[in-house]
């Protein structure tokens, strides 16, 4: 029998958007951080070990993913944060420094919420033209 969480996620991931991988990215990082900070608190060093390293990957993924000829600057900007934040991830990890995962996280947040709007958008600009193509709106 089929594990009904796993097979949820695959069909959540090959049915996403672009703009909803990358949530989804930002969402695990978020999570891998906040686990780390919490096996911090346990003293559990190898645990928080992992989840900042899962967490530094994800990040490296969503830097590998950044079109630096089409994006110009914002992908140069986000390329700069996003090393920002693997550095004080590995600070972090050196230190067991919890406070610089949580200014990671609440940056994390932000560029999530932004994509989030996004996404939205993309959303409400495809139902729209699904909208006008089945009552014939355009010309």
């Amino acid at each position: 029998m089929k594990n009904p969480i796993k097979t949820y996620l695959k069909n959540e991931i090959e049915g996403a958007t672009k703009g909803k991988l990358v949530l989804l990215l930002y969402d695990g990082t978020i999570k891998y951080m906040k686990l780390a900070c919490k096996y911090i608190d346990e003293k559990n060093i190898p645990e928080a070990h992992m989840n900042i390293v899962k967490a530094e990957n994800i990040i490296y993924e969503l830097m590998s993913t950044l079109n630096m000829e089409e994006g110009g600057e914002i992908a140069e900007n986000l390329l700069k944060l996003y090393d920002f934040m693997v550095y004080q991830l590995i600070m972090a990890n050196k230190d067991k420094d919890k406070s610089k995962i949580e200014s990671v996280i609440k940056l994390m947040m932000v560029l999530r919420e932004g994509w989030k709007q996004i996404v939205e958008k993309e959303e409400k600009a495809d139902t729209s033209e699904v909208v006008k193509k089945k009552i014939n709106i355009s010309g």
